[in-house]
């Protein structure tokens, strides 16, 4: 585990997404619809609980550390998300676009693909999550919290943060001066995954997040 010993200060520059379309990528901030997410907002004392990574201002697709299911807020891991995940009630959006250069975009796309490739090898970092009010991360194998995964696609792409994060709201401090867009959901975003909100019966639930903290705990120690 490590400790940041001093708050966030310093930001990352940008430029506009019209100069910057194709040598970008877009860290999406957003408010989640759920008790998790407030849970979340009320201890940060941020106004976004999620971070997700697009190769495109207009979210055509997305990327993230999440939970699978709607109901499993216990049970996550890389997803390829939707809009449909935030589209419930009124909520906003905010968009960073980092200039990385065209070979930073295409190093994270081919890092993207390849975590794609093997999903199921990868688990959220609930520990991780837990410990952000007190600034620790546990370090494991395969496994990010949101904002831990946008950070690492950010030093994939050659961005070094000024310090470490814990927190989407102390990622959005240095990235602020990047930001292209704040607002209402982009109706531009993608749904791609219609079997998110599917029902999931409460044994399974349990079962998959026993089974996936299971894993978690076994890469902190192995």
């Amino acid at each position: 585990m490590t400790v940041s010993t001093a708050p966030c200060r310093g930001r990352v520059s940008g430029r506009n997404m019209q100069e910057a379309a194709n040598d970008s990528i877009y860290i999406v901030f957003s408010n989640t619809p759920y008790k998790m997410g407030s849970f979340i907002r009320a201890v940060t004392r941020g106004a976004y609980n999620h971070v997700s990574v697009a190769l495109d201002g207009a979210l055509p697709e997305m990327y993230s550390f999440a939970r699978l299911k709607r109901d499993t807020p216990f049970c996550g891991g890389f997803v390829h998300e939707g809009a449909e995940r935030y589209r419930v009630g009124e909520r906003t959006a905010d968009i960073c676009g980092v200039h990385v250069g065209e070979e930073g975009v295409e190093r994270v796309r081919s890092q993207i693909r390849s975590m794609e490739e093997k999903s199921d090898a990868y688990v959220y970092n609930l520990i991780s999550a837990m410990l952000v009010p007190i600034h620790k991360k546990a370090r494991a194998r395969d496994s990010f919290t949101c904002v831990e995964f946008a950070s690492a696609m950010l030093k994939t792409a050659g961005v070094d943060l000024p310090c470490e994060c814990y927190s989407a709201s102390e990622l959005y401090t240095q990235l602020h001066d990047c930001e292209v867009y704040r607002g209402g959901f982009p109706d531009s975003a993608s749904v791609v995954d219609e079997s998110y909100g599917e029902r999931i019966p409460i044994p399974r639930r349990i079962g998959s997040s026993v089974k996936q903290f299971g894993r978690l705990l076994h890469r902190l120690f192995v």
